[in-house]
């Protein structure tokens, strides 16, 4: 009788562990667990010299790939992360914007619009839900799911040669140049509200430019005199600065981690140089991975 019992216990105890072990964990089936293909702190950094954007952990090291094109003619440029937890990718050539999955990085065509043309680099995603895509002088924008925009003075010509835009928590966004050599905060409706050159001789154009978490306003220049300077929210007045050429050569676009923490690429030295929010050196981190990065985000 006791073995009967014994191996009806097992027999029980299996089946609990098989039907617990079909179960889904839900932190992993939407995409937020660590087995995700895009996780929450992840650096996500597009490379134009190999067309593919990557995903790294929080240290920096290799994790996979998030997308790729197999056209030579293609590039990838600007990523943003957008309120319905995507990956947004600006594709340059046969131009478009992708939206890419953090569950399995699977993608799908977001934007396919035959107005969206030029040069695309930055793309961001208002508090609103809007997206604004970068096109040369041009930003373009379109609706949540991905429908043109073109009442109110839209797409609007901002700033020539434009790199990079980053939307702002008070609903407007922050637009910077290498035409204009400026970087500019603008409102909702596009109308500009202020504006800061770098004043640093032969250092003017302006790659990465974003709103930080405390509302200052973060930009990169880059020329003889590499510089990432911290500004007041009017743009008014230096808060911070750094620069040392020997470690950011060539800096492209600027993220910044849940810690304060600025994440500058390096086009050239192909890797992320990171900084406090105050201008000081941490770390560099990347190094072997990138090959000629061009814009960087850290995954909320």
């Amino acid at each position: 009788m006791l073995k009967i019992f014994n191996l009806s216990f097992l027999l029980i105890a299996l089946l609990f562990v098989s039907v617990t072990s079909c179960t889904p964990n839900k932190s992993d089936s939407d995409g937020s667990g660590a087995d995700a293909c895009i996780s929450s702190g992840d650096i996500i950094v597009s490379n134009s010299a190999s067309d593919v954007v990557l995903v790294l952990d929080a240290n920096g090291f290799y994790k996979n790939i998030a997308f790729n094109v197999s056209n030579i003619a293609e590039t990838v440029y600007g990523i943003t992360w957008s309120q319905a937890g995507e990956l947004l990718v600006a594709v340059d050539g046969a131009d478009r914007v992708v939206a890419v999955s953090a569950a399995d990085c699977s993608s799908r065509t977001f934007i396919a619009d035959a107005n969206l043309t030029g040069n695309l680099r930055g793309i961001t995603q208002l508090t609103s839900g809007e997206v604004l895509v970068v096109e040369t002088s041009n930003v373009e924008k379109f609706s949540s799911v991905g429908s043109r925009i073109t009442t109110g003075g839209w797409p609007r010509a901002l700033q020539t040669t434009a790199t990079d835009i980053n939307k702002q928590s008070n609903g407007g966004f922050v637009h910077c140049s290498t035409g204009t050599d400026v970087v500019r905060t603008y409102n909702a409706a596009g109308t500009q509200v202020f504006t800061v050159s770098s004043g640093i001789a032969t250092t003017n154009d302006a790659t990465g430019c974003l709103e930080m978490n405390d509302g200052n306003i973060a930009a990169v220049w880059s020329g003889t005199t590499d510089t990432v300077r911290i500004y007041s929210a009017n743009l008014g007045s230096t808060v911070a600065s750094f620069s040392d050429t020997s470690i950011l050569s060539t800096p492209g676009a600027i993220a910044q981690r849940s810690n304060g923490n600025l994440l500058i690429v390096d086009r050239v030295l192909h890797y992320i140089v990171e900084i406090t929010s105050s201008g000081t050196f941490v770390n560099v981190i990347g190094d072997g991975v990138l090959n000629t990065p061009e814009h960087i985000l850290v995954v909320p």
